[in-house]
């Protein structure tokens, strides 16, 4: 499925509404804010944990609805479930006319064990909140309701419908999420991706893209005291695979390739018949990602093994060409905010990788401020949550 590359937002009308007046009444709800997002990371959501994510979805879902919002469920068996919320426009300018509406992404997974709670407690301590996925993203989920809630406190709303896409597979690869990116992406005139912000608080105009590997070899296995020379060691055959595999980096391109993982053999004293590894590439280019393909797929193994390839890309780059229109609209709003909004280039991956893809405009980074992604130092800066937020506001009023 794709998505016409030309489809870009119309010609942007000036806000409704006044900034300060949706900065100070999010501001005047930061601790309305903070409870709310407490209340989801005490959920624990890893990957996978169909329990821990149906009721982060349910508590989600019961936050929606009141809004007037309709909420899609999409279960996932082994996965949890997914919501699309869709969220009632102003209609003025003709926008609904278009049948078009603006697709937002988050993710209710995060990459934390379930128990990592009872290690590393939500808590607030000075201006930042602690605790596992705070920053990677329940904080943003939690931004883009009172977003929503901001607008018609103050007498507004979207300009078009909204839908919000809520995945439960984002952390580990939106395997089963993709088809509803797919499909949503077919109708969307853009995508806002609330992933957290860069450092500084920068946008992020530009992804990695991401590609995954297996090396498999066979050999012969072989008693290694008795038949050593009968045997054709696997191990040996793919570490010389593997040291050529690491040489295709180019740093100075944006490329790397990562031997992340290797297994082999069984015994000291078995010749080893079975040897893999697990290859992750990160490219900046759809002609970086052909490269390493292909000189991956040419690799030779010698002494008399089997060698395999397996695997490819799971998500191509997303570009700054997709996101350099959104981004100057939404620098220019963040100006009424009397903030600076910085633009990024990173080397994770994200479901804006797979709307830009499909050649949706696609904008990332829209999250809050704050660091430690994915470890035990995780939180949020929470002066930026009402300023942020009402930034998404505006920017959702104005599309």
């Amino acid at each position: 499925m794709t998505v016409e590359p030309s489809r870009a937002p119309a010609p942007l009308p000036v806000q409704a509404s006044s900034p300060a007046a949706l900065a100070a009444y999010l501001s005047s709800h930061l601790d309305d804010m903070v409870e709310e997002m407490r209340r989801l990371v005490e959920i624990e959501t890893p990957s996978g944990d169909e329990q821990g994510i149906a009721t982060a979805a349910a508590l989600l879902a019961g936050r929606w609805r009141p809004l007037g919002c309709r909420v899609d469920e999409y279960p996932a068996p082994g996965v949890g479930v997914h919501l699309a919320v869709h969220i009632p426009g102003r209609g003025e300018d003709g926008a609904q006319g278009d049948g078009r509406y603006v697709l937002v992404l988050g993710h209710v997974d995060t990459v934390h064990p379930r128990g990592t709670l009872a290690a590393t407690p939500f808590r607030v301590q000075g201006d930042r909140a602690w605790g596992p996925g705070t920053y990677d993203m329940k904080g943003a989920l939690v931004m883009m309701a009172w977003a929503v809630q901001a607008l018609r406190a103050v007498g507004s709303g979207p300009r078009r419908p909204v839908t919000l896409l809520l995945t439960a597979d984002e952390e580990v690869g939106s395997h089963t999420s993709r088809p509803l990116i797919d499909r949503f992406a077919a109708g969307a005139t853009c995508a806002l991706v609330l992933e957290p912000a860069a450092p500084g608080g920068a946008v992020k105009t530009a992804r990695k893209g991401v590609a995954q590997y297996r090396l498999s070899v066979t050999g012969r296995s072989a008693h290694a005291g008795n038949d050593f020379s009968r045997g054709i060691n696997a191990n040996v055959a793919l570490a010389r695979l593997v040291l050529a595999a690491a040489s295709l980096s180019d740093p100075e391109r944006g490329t790397t390739v990562n031997v992340g993982v290797i297994g082999g053999g069984t015994r000291p004293n078995v010749v080893p018949e079975r040897a893999w590894a697990d290859i992750d590439v990160r490219f900046t280019t759809r002609a970086e990602a052909e490269r390493i393909d292909r000189a991956l797929r040419a690799l030779t193994a010698d002494g008399g093994t089997v060698f395999e390839v397996s695997g490819g890309v799971n998500r191509w780059p997303l570009e700054r060409t997709a996101s350099a229109g959104l981004y100057e609209h939404a620098r220019a709003l963040a100006a009424s905010l009397g903030l600076e909004l910085p633009e990024a280039q990173v080397g994770g991956a994200s479901d804006g990788n797979l709307t830009a893809e499909l050649g949706l405009p696609t904008l990332d980074g829209l999250g809050p401020e704050g660091d430690g992604a994915h470890s035990s130092q995780e939180h949020v800066y929470l002066p930026s949550l009402p300023v942020r937020t009402a930034l998404l506001a505006l920017i959702l009023e104005t599309l």
